[in-house]
């Protein structure tokens, strides 16, 4: 028998269809693999989950950001490595043509990996287990090399110039390094955060938002000077715990991140943004039990990259999902752009001249979105709800009246309009109140407003609590106060006496 909790999560992509989460894009044509939609609810809490690294990164530590075009030059991608590089091993069924990942069908069907292997390796592991096409059973091809960038050309006529939508952001970060230097005020190390749309023309996209032809990513880029070993703030951070899967070993352990710089010599800079995002992550309401640290290996590894580590989810529903990416990218960036584009990308400090390093931190904005909800998804009895913290909830309040009569709905309204300076706010007429009241609990909203008759006699209204279906009644002048005191972690008694569902 399935557990009730996997039923659930096997109905996550309809539930978030459903309640106007994200849906296939083009649906009525059909729809094209690797493109979502985000509806009312899922456009507000990306927006949310966006603006928390946001903030983070630009009020706590101090960098700066950019936005920059999708649409380049191919220059870009011949200096980062890109056109000749940026490929993924390919096979196609030579029946049906469908194209497959070589490394993900190897690891599917016999269980070892392939990561790393040569094109060789993987047309002999294909062959020696017979390993055939899971659509129509036919015959694999042979393993290629596809470059995954969108290609076009920028202009019309004999004038036009060969261009890419941009893969990543981090490339469109770098090209501007010289002005953002002197906006630093010419001092490093110095952050640059950039959040923007990213394209890659994956071979067979699945596994629903987690992995896209379009996606956004928020990326922030630490230009450091080469011999930077400490990293102010990582004291504070030293004594977190995380489970941690070190290169070289099956099975991770826990370990504090003072240890990881100590015992496994990982950078300062690394550890301490591998614990700010983890404390991202955990106002986000991820589930803390899920998440790991990765040390990528040295096969996997970027060859630009000195270290590389991942914060990984593990999902009941889709295996590992990686959340974070932060990496140790040396000069090699900066050095390749300064070589294609013959401007220098030198800095001076006490060392003398150097061209800096940096110290990336590559967030997905979509797979922490569908691993939240997996995290704070809940069924209890007929009832289905999303506990998100009231920081990231689509909707913070929802504010409806007892019934559509008696000018109960104008006193709402006007509640509403109050609200809504300051939170994300819904307002519902339309429906029974137990009907409203599971309605904004299916949408994830923390706090419910009711206005009743007794609004209209003393001017109290009804607070309803989504988590636990408490309610307590308060005087309209005191109503924002009191939610911001909820929000906030004070109890609910502390506003007034508590009436159980």
């Amino acid at each position: 028998m399935v557990p009730e909790k996997e039923t659930l999560l096997d109905r996550i992509e309809e539930i978030a269809k459903n309640r106007g989460f994200f849906w296939p894009s083009q649906e009525i044509y059909g729809g094209v693999s690797g493109f979502y939609d985000y509806g009312p609810l899922g456009t507000l809490l990306k927006k949310h989950i966006q603006d928390a690294i946001f903030d983070h990164y630009v009020m706590q530590e101090g960098c700066l950001s950019v936005e920059a075009p999708v649409l380049t030059s191919i220059s870009p991608w011949i200096a980062s490595g890109h056109v000749e590089s940026f490929a993924d091993r390919t096979t196609e069924c030579e029946k049906c043509g469908e194209p497959y990942r070589a490394d993900h069908i190897i690891k599917e069907k016999t269980g070892k990996s392939a990561e790393g292997n040569t094109m060789a390796e993987m047309d002999a592991m294909i062959k020696e287990n017979n390993i055939r096409c899971p659509k129509c059973k036919g015959a694999l091809g042979r393993v290629y090399d596809y470059n995954m960038m969108f290609k076009t050309f920028i202009g019309p006529g004999k004038n036009k110039i060969e261009g890419a939508l941009r893969p990543e952001t981090a490339q469109t970060t770098y090209m501007p390094f010289r002005r953002l230097y002197e906006i630093a005020r010419r001092k490093i190390p110095f952050g640059v955060i950039q959040i923007g749309k990213s394209f890659r023309n994956e071979i067979s996209p699945r596994k629903s938002i987690i992995r896209q032809r379009e996606f956004t990513q928020a990326e922030i880029q630490f230009f450091i000077a080469p011999s930077t070993i400490e990293w102010k703030g990582f004291d504070e951070i030293a004594p977190m715990e995380a489970d941690a899967l070190v290169k070289g070993s099956e099975k991770a352990v826990r370990m504090k991140f003072s240890e990881l710089v100590v015992k496994k010599r990982v950078k300062q800079p690394i550890a301490y943004f591998l614990a700010q995002s983890i404390m991202l992550f955990r106002k986000m309401g991820m589930d803390m039990k899920k998440l790991r640290l990765r040390q990528h290996r040295d096969d996997e590894r970027s060859f630009y990259s000195s270290d590389t580590w991942d914060i990984e989810f593990l999902s009941d529903k889709y295996g590992v999902v990686e959340l974070v990416g932060i990496a140790d990218r040396t000069d090699y960036d900066l050095k390749r752009h300064q070589q294609q584009s013959k401007q220098s990308m030198e800095v001076s400090g006490e060392a003398g001249k150097f061209i800096p390093n940096v110290i990336e931190v590559a967030y997905g904005i979509d797979r922490p979105m569908i691993c939240i909800m997996e995290s704070v998804m809940k069924e209890e009895k007929e009832r289905l709800f999303f506990s998100f913290p009231s920081s990231i909830a689509p909707y913070q309040v929802a504010v409806f009246p007892l019934v559509r009569k008696d000018d109960l709905p104008v006193k709402a309204k006007e509640i509403f309009d109050m609200l809504r300076k300051r939170y994300y706010c819904a307002y519902d007429e339309t429906g029974s109140i137990g009907r409203m009241y599971y309605r904004q609990d299916e949408a994830g909203t923390p706090l419910c407003i009711t206005v009743d008759y007794d609004t209209m006699k003393d001017g109290t209204v009804t607070i309803r609590d989504r988590d636990t279906q408490k309610q307590v009644r308060v005087s309209e002048g005191s109503l924002m106060d009191a939610i911001q005191g909820i929000f906030d972690g004070t109890p609910m008694e502390k506003f007034g006496k508590i009436r159980s569902p």
